[in-house]
């Protein structure tokens, strides 16, 4: 061995019989020669280094014959062995899986001399010159398979079959093998049947190949080519496609065109029906499984359907525009035959469209399409969408995507199942259930009723057991028993522990397209009650897991520990399995806990005795329990159990125990739910409502305390609470049933006008003022602080009090005055804020819409994994926005309307809706106040005021548009994200008060 600058490297050990024929491999790791030993060729490899790496033996003797040329293809991996004899020439095809080479192809030719040449562009393609005529060929890589699920792999004068539905077998190896007498050209499969097309112009037919025994099996039927077969020597039969037992299809060279020749097998020999000469090469042709199909592709790529021996154009598209396919499927989608096509160039085309740009392998599925990429993944394409769909790109975004090693290639796929085989570069085989074949299989499966199956598919390959349910609700509930027959309780207990309120149709499998009708509410409850009463029916024992899986699930416990305790006396190794059981689904202390709720103390020494739990801490509490009375037994355990309102319950039951009631009610606060046992009236429900009203008193809550203490006739504590409350009417009436002297009653209606003022109730605390305490000046005072001046006329006309008009008035003045400046204030605003507006649009146009930095954590759910950013800004202050008083600064800061703040731009808007709000709110006192100067001939005070009210209302009418932009253009699209634009919550409701009436205005 030499480099290519002629220094010499190595020399190999010497090889007996060492011919000529040497060839480096392209990718130029080997170098392949020949050997000649005892009348028997061999191909062996040696390294750059001169070492031996292998060989395997050539089919024919070296008799008369002599290896003229070993050459490889441009990607290395088919090695062509040319052999020269006197009267005829070899050419030989092999290609290597596993480490083991195997003889794909052999062609036969009458001559002495040939000349062979690879292509350089095409890696499958080689041209031959024989007898001063020039032939190509162009080669494809093809899957045989019979019955979808038997491979066929030819090897030289053997085809290796394997039924891969039942068994997955890497070659080499196989589970039987086909013998024929010359080397194997081509398969083609019909029903269960194959047919083997040989070298030497022999078919041989193999029946029910998918169920032969292993080892080698001879061809039950051999046909041989007839005589007058319109071919010469130096052409060879293709695409041979069987239609029925007796009739085939294929391609040959007739007088240097292709021809379609129509076969008929019948007495040992090939016979030809028909001959149609064609304007094109024919490239491939394939028959659909599931019917009579039969396409064809010519070399120019246009296709045809195959009907009596005559091609029509395929389809209505126009068929000139399709690639040249290297492999080729027909699917139906919806009832629409769809071709499938793979180029050399890895392009995927279905029909004419382009689909996909890397496809490295196809297999048909019965309902669906695979599909392997170059980005190492397997896509599953559903075949039950429309054909006008599946062209498109949405045919994928509902299909089920999963990675798999890098270089695998697609084998093979079960239609009975979801298995599928791949094989990886090196040769071995893989098996894969991929989800979307899977679940469909399942669904398959609970359609015909087979939930055995469904339910050790889904446990073998760990798919959620929800969907069982999900997929067909209705049929699963109603026919639940007929389901338990079927399974065992091992199978339910796995089931109810995964069973969630999550339709999984929906949500993880919303990919299979499936309307669900679970139960959209309670689904968990009504599954575990649904598999309760199934139980109940049949017998119990088998199925006590399960039931205490359901009691369990529903947070039912305690009816399971009375379930399992009816059934102790009987069954109580079955009992005592099922108890341990229920340990492993809840924690020691939770089961004692609710075994102990039941208030059966033996039961509760049943369930303790196979937890961990120390006898010494559970003996001495239950001991002390039996020495109680069933009822204060119960309440000592609803007590320690935390039931506080069912304790007060069983010791309100207890005779004699009252004063021990008073006390647990006041430490527990059960005022309320004591009152409700004790009827009304009796010295009982007295005592714990006047307990009840002090707590309330102390609470500050006076007003119930009040209503309280007036249900215990407790007149007095009922009137000391109800004066600090608004409830005026109510405490002079309790007044006036203590008949309370008429100086006492001046001052309890004080007090309580007082408190009436405090809380802007200056209606009603004018009216106990000129009432109760003939006070009309203070009752005025207070009409005029609420701004209820119509009031105020009316009490001081009342009273005949003119002095008490003029202060009115006077009040009336300084109001319309401070309101006439609130409104020019808020118009100001509102201008200032509109025009603000505009410019901050602008800014954020161009910087961004302003959420970036919002908190967004409310948008994720508890399992979404969120990437972390960076970020400015302390942690403290994060941290003290957990608060709600942090919060609530927080949130005074985003509205914040400093220029150039980060939420300007909505606290603008907030702000905005305060104007709004202020002019609904005010709308009333200001058409009262304006009214009022009207009559009293203030004009232009009123004047002033309805002027600034108008304004303000046009201001903000024509600005609103301006915050808040129409619905057209209220979208402000950042980077893929669309930002929604919040509207006024409240409309302006009311119009300015017009003085067009008053002719003196």
């Amino acid at each position: 061995m030499w480099t290519r600058e002629g220094v010499h490297t190595a020399t190999n050990e010497p090889v007996p019989g060492l011919e000529d024929s040497i060839s480096w491999r392209p990718s130029g790791n080997l170098i392949s020669t020949t050997v000649n030993h005892n009348n028997q060729h061999q191909v062996i490899f040696m390294e750059r280094n001169g070492l031996r790496h292998g060989e395997f033996p050539l089919t024919l003797r070296a008799e008369n014959t002599c290896v003229s040329t070993t050459t490889w293809n441009s990607s290395s991996n088919v090695l062509a062995v040319i052999y020269e004899g006197q009267e005829q020439c070899h050419v030989m095809l092999y290609t290597c899986s596993n480490y083991c080479w195997q003889l794909k192809q052999h062609y036969t030719y009458n001559t002495s001399n040939i000349t062979f040449i690879w292509d350089h562009e095409d890696e499958y393609k080689f041209h031959i010159s024989v007898d001063s005529r020039y032939i190509c060929y162009q080669l494809t890589s093809k899957v045989s398979t019979c019955s979808s699920t038997t491979t066929m792999v030819i090897d030289d004068k053997k085809v290796n079959t394997t039924p891969m539905s039942t068994m997955c077998i890497p070659p080499p190896m196989s589970y039987s093998q086909l013998i024929t007498d010359s080397t194997c050209n081509s398969i083609s499969c019909h029903g269960d049947d194959a047919w083997l097309l040989c070298s030497d112009r022999t078919i041989h037919r193999f029946n029910n190949v998918s169920h032969a025994p292993p080892g080698e099996i001879t061809p039950d039927e051999s046909y041989t080519i007839e005589r007058e077969f319109p071919l010469d020597s130096h052409t060879c039969i293709r695409h041979l496609v069987m239609v029925t037992q007796s009739k085939a299809y294929c391609v040959a060279l007739v007088n240097d065109v292709d021809a379609l020749l129509t076969l008929e097998l019948s007495d040992k020999e090939v016979f030809v029906v028909s001959c149609t000469t064609l304007e094109d090469t024919v490239v491939n042709m394939m028959k659909h499984p599931g019917s009579t199909t039969i396409v064809v592709q010519l070399y120019s790529g246009e296709l045809f359907e195959l009907h009596g021996g005559m091609l029509e154009p395929w389809g209505s598209v126009d068929m000139r525009e399709c690639a040249r396919f290297c492999e080729m499927e027909i699917a139906v989608f919806e009832e629409e035959m769809v071709v499938i096509g793979r180029t050399s160039f890895n392009h995927l085309y279905m029909d004419t469209r382009l689909w996909n740009y890397d496809c490295t392998s196809i297999s048909l599925h019965k309902t669906h399409l695979l599909l392997t990429s170059h980005s190492h993944t397997l896509m599953c394409v559903s075949l039950s969408q429309p054909a006008h769909v599946a062209r498109t790109t949405e045919g994928v975004v509902d299909t089920g995507i999963r990675s798999i090693e890098r270089g695998s290639r697609l084998v093979v796929s079960d239609p009975d199942s979801s298995r599928v085989i791949l094989q990886m570069p090196r040769g071995n085989l893989e098996l894969i259930h991929p989800r979307p074949l899977l679940l469909t299989h399942l669904a398959q499966l609970i359609d015909s009723f087979q939930y055995k199956k469904v339910f050790e598919s889904v446990r073998k390959h760990r798919v959620n057991m929800n969907f069982i349910l999900d997929y067909h609700p209705e049929q699963f509930l109603t026919k639940l028993p007929d389901i338990l027959s079927q399974l065992n309780s091992q199978f339910m207990e796995l089931f109810i522990a995964e069973l969630s309120s999550e339709d999984t149709t929906l949500t993880m499998y919303s990919f299979m397209g499936t309307q669900s009708t679970a139960p959209s509410t309670d689904k968990i409850n009504t599954v575990c009650n649904a598999v309760l009463d199934a139980v109940s029916t049949t017998d119990t024992v088998p199925w006590l897991n399960t039931l205490i899986s359901c009691y369990v699930k529903i947070d039912n416990v305690s009816a399971g520990l009375q379930k399992l305790k009816s059934l102790y006396h009987s069954h109580p190794a079955e009992t005592e399995a099922a108890i341990k059981y229920m340990l492993i689904l809840t924690d020691d202390e939770a089961l004692f806990n609710h075994a102990l709720g039941t208030h059966d103390l033996d039961l509760v020494l049943l369930v303790a005795q196979h937890t961990q739990k120390d006898p010494k801490e559970y003996m001495l509490f239950l001991n002390e329990l039996q020495e109680h009375d069933e009822l204060y037994r119960k309440f000592k355990i609803d007590e320690h159990l935390g039931r506080n309102k069912t304790a007060l319950h069983f010791l309100m039951c207890c005779e004699g125990r009252f004063e021990e009631v008073c006390n647990y009610v006041t430490k527990h606060n059960l005022h309320s739910t004591a009152l409700q046992h004790y009827q009304f009236g009796t010295d009982q429900y007295k005592t714990i409502g006047r307990m009840f009203a002090v707590s309330l008193k102390e609470n500050r809550q006076m007003e119930e305390a009040g209503v309280l203490f007036g249900q215990c006739a407790d007149l007095k504590e009922c009137l000391e609470c109800l004066r600090f409350t608004k409830q005026s009417h109510l405490a002079l009436s309790v007044g006036a049933q203590l008949n309370l002297p008429p100086d006492q009653m001046s001052g309890l209606a004080e007090q309580l006008a007082d408190n009436l003022r405090r809380d802007s109730g200056h209606r009603e605390a004018a009216r106990l003022y000129d009432r109760y305490c003939d006070n009309p000046d203070e009752a005025v005072e207070v009409l005029c602080e609420g701004g209820l001046y119509s009031d105020a006329l009316e009490v001081s006309q009342s009273r005949n009090r003119v002095d008490l008009i003029s202060n009115i008035m006077s009040s009336l003045k300084v109001e319309s005055e401070q309101t006439f400046n609130l409104l020019e204030e808020k118009r100001e605003l509102a201008e200032k804020l509109a025009s603000r507006i505009v410019v901050v649009r602008e800014k954020r146009s161009q910087v961004g819409t302003g959420f970036e930095d919002m908190d967004h954590s409310d948008l994720y759910s508890d399992t979404t994994s969120i990437t972390a950013t960076s970020h400015t800004g302390s942690t403290s202050s994060r941290r003290s926005a957990k608060s709600a008083k942090g919060r609530k600064k927080a949130e005074m800061k985003k509205y914040s309307l400093k220029e150039g703040s980060k939420y300007e731009y909505f606290a603008i808007q907030e702000a905005f809706k305060g104007i709004i709000t202020f002019i609904n709110l005010r709308s009333e006192m200001i058409k009262d106040m304006v009214n009022i100067l009207l009559l009293q001939g203030l004009l232009e005070c009123a004047r002033k005021v309805v002027n600034a009210q108008k304004q303000l209302v046009e201001v903000v009418n024509k600005s609103v548009n301006v915050i808040w932009p129409p619905p057209q253009s209220d979208v402000v699209e950042q980077e893929g994200e669309v930002e929604p634009i919040s509207y006024p919550p409240e409309k302006i409701k009311i119009s300015a008060v017009e003085l067009k009436q008053f002719t003196g205005c």
